[in-house]
């Protein structure tokens, strides 16, 4: 059986093989100069620390939709493409929560697999629908840490 990088999977795999994996699966779904492009700012975006933490937060947000924009695809072809799709977008999402937004410390991983399933029962098929569920997450989560704070 292959990882399905549901809570389980993540809570016992090493940290280090799910972000050198994750690491890989996003340098296929999002192709280096789209990445440079991305993670290129303006003057004006660098010009103060909050500024940058922005364009930066933003960039990271652009990469991860379009990388999960970009499973579906790369995997329709694939035996179990369902499978592996879920199972590949899973793994993003993980490393959004994780890596890319350092949110560990804001929400759980339990917190954030169940709202990972939740997202998956209507899966955006593109880049700018994963925008919107990305930065719906984002939403969901700092609700989910203020009441934890409370």
């Amino acid at each position: 059986m292959e990882r399905d990088y549901k809570l389980e999977c993540l809570m016992t795999m090493p940290r280090h093989e799910l972000e050198e994996f994750s690491l890989r699966v996003l340098g296929r779904m999002v192709p280096e100069e789209t990445m440079q492009e991305i993670f290129t700012f303006e003057q004006e975006e660098i010009d103060s620390e909050d500024r940058m933490k922005s364009a930066q937060f933003d960039a990271m947000l652009r990469m991860t939709a379009i990388a999960l924009g970009e499973v579906s695809t790369a995997f329709e072809e694939s035996d179990n493409a369902k499978q592996n799709t879920v199972r590949m977008t899973r793994l993003v999402l993980w490393h959004f929560y994780a890596m890319s937004f350092n949110l560990e410390e804001a929400v759980t991983l339990e917190q954030h697999c169940e709202e990972v399933e939740k997202v998956l029962v209507n899966a955006p098929k593109d880049a700018f629908g994963w925008m919107k569920a990305l930065t719906d997450l984002l939403h969901t989560y700092a609700e989910l840490n203020e009441k934890r704070t409370k």
